[in-house]
């Protein structure tokens, strides 16, 4: 009967006790943030910061904002076994860079937009005597077939890389005075 009794009492253990080899109790720290079916976690925390400085952390911290915590140190753990020198700095460096660069492309776009804009203004101003015969359309303007492409979506493809980073259509093209052309590969990673 105390057999059946001490079964029912006992808990699975957390992937920090299972892994420092100790016993687990219901109170352990980390019983609620590192559950035994993802040891990953713990592990990457645990190389980067040590227990008991996770020990530590925790405690010091409300009960409420526990999990934001170590999801926190989760995600500069991995980044910092990703890369041991930037850690999650290179991550955020990389994206940084990524925004400003088409923060660019989407100023150029915008001038070129204005620029349009005003030589269609100024062909609509010019007396109906030259326009006639061919009336002034979008479709019939000499720009149309280069800044129109219906449904065209643009991959970057490469035939072995499935991680390329897809672009919206919208920022497939890069304007550079009347030529348009290609943005080039962009794998994730690459700056």
């Amino acid at each position: 009967m105390s057999c059946t009794l001490s079964k029912k009492n006992k808990h699975m253990p957390c992937a920090a006790c299972k892994l420092l080899r100790r016993r687990c109790t219901k109170d352990c720290i980390f019983l609620p943030h590192f559950p035994s079916a993802e040891p990953h976690k713990f592990i990457a925390v645990h190389r980067i910061f040590g227990a008991s400085n996770i020990s530590k952390m925790l405690q010091e911290i409300p009960m409420n904002n526990r999990e934001d915590a170590v999801v926190s140190m989760v995600y500069e753990a991995t980044a910092r076994l990703r890369d041991p020198v930037y850690g999650s700095v290179g991550i955020i460096s990389a994206l940084q860079k990524h925004i400003f660069h088409l923060q660019s492309e989407l100023n150029e776009a915008s001038a070129e937009a204005i620029s349009l804009r005003t030589q269609l203004s100024d062909a609509s101003s010019l007396p109906s005597s030259l326009l006639e015969g061919s009336p002034f359309t979008p479709e019939n303007h000499e720009f149309h077939d280069h800044y129109q492409k219906p449904n065209e979506q643009h991959a970057y493809a490469n035939n072995d890389s499935n991680d390329l980073l897809l672009l919206p259509e919208a920022a497939d093209y890069c304007f550079q005075e009347t030529e348009i052309l290609p943005l080039p590969y962009l794998k994730y990673g690459q700056q």
